[in-house]
């Protein structure tokens, strides 16, 4: 998030912030270290994890699609099911083979939609290849990350998490200092430029240093910071228009002080594939 306020605005809208800050910060806090602990801890507590979230944002993508259009009925079910069963396969066998084997599971959606009854059969098979395309995917992505050298390599994955934190966070921040111009006003009205300059020099700088303590190129690295950083922006924008044509202020309410696990994961969505090319290309 990034503040483009009016002065004459920005004390009423920091005393708002204020009053939900604590809750923010402490489930902020207790996330943080799930997320760090699962990948600290391996391969499988990060599959786990990466599963969880995955069926909570695909459960909030599926509600408000439906909130949008009313009469659809994804098959959310079997949509769960195939997209845990890709990041669990990815997990099994870490190799980009799983990423391909579970593209297949896209078809699956469109022969069992041929054999139901449903006058919203566009509208179902779109919304569920989304779910698997938007959330299963790039999750899948993030499992590969860590551990498609044969070894889980929990600093690299952390790298990429901590890129978009430091992103988020910076952005925020000099935004909510020096923000004057909007960025995207129809879409997210307290985005600015200001801060997301902000955000991207700093997510570059961490990368840098992240590059630096892993002994390898820190300009490589920090062009990985930098890719990362601008994926995360669009995913967040991304989501953020999703949310206001479905007229929905949060993805969900399952984080205290943060909405949804789409409102909280939604940079990583676009990060995670972005990431995952650039080491591949660049050989991180």
């Amino acid at each position: 998030m990034q503040c483009a306020v009016p002065d004459s605005e920005r004390k009423d809208t920091m005393g708002l912030k204020g009053k939900n800050l604590g809750v923010r910060t402490a489930s902020g806090a207790v996330l943080g270290i799930v997320v760090v602990g699962a990948i600290l801890w391996g391969v499988w507590p990060t599959a786990v994890l990466a599963s969880f979230i995955s069926v909570g944002a695909m459960i909030e993508l599926f509600e408000m699609a439906t909130t949008r259009v009313p009469d659809s009925n994804p098959p959310i079910l079997l949509t769960l099911c195939l997209g845990v069963g890709w990041i669990l396969g990815v997990a099994f066998e870490s190799s980009p083979l799983m990423v391909l084997v579970g593209l297949m599971f896209v078809p699956m959606i469109f022969i069992y939609e041929v054999f139901r009854k449903s006058s919203t059969t566009l509208v179902n098979t779109a919304v569920a290849s989304l779910m698997l395309l938007y959330i299963a995917l790039p999750l899948s992505l993030f499992v590969l990350i860590g551990s498609g050298s044969g070894e889980w390599e929990a600093a690299k994955v952390l790298m990429v998490i901590f890129t978009v934190w430091v992103n988020d966070i910076f952005a925020y921040l000099v935004g909510c200092s020096i923000g004057r111009h909007k960025m995207c006003p129809t879409i997210s009205p307290k985005k600015s430029w200001e801060g997301f300059v902000g955000g991207l020099l700093f997510a570059v700088a961490f990368a840098m240093a992240a590059g630096y303590m892993m002994e390898g190129n820190i300009y490589e690295w920090g062009g990985l910071g930098l890719a990362i950083a601008l994926a995360g922006v669009v995913g967040d924008l991304l989501e953020s228009k999703i949310k206001r044509e479905c007229g929905l202020k949060d993805s969900g309410n399952l984080i205290p002080g943060h909405g949804g696990m789409l409102d909280r994961f939604d940079a990583l969505l676009l990060a995670a594939p972005v990431a995952y090319l650039y080491i591949i290309i660049v050989g991180l």
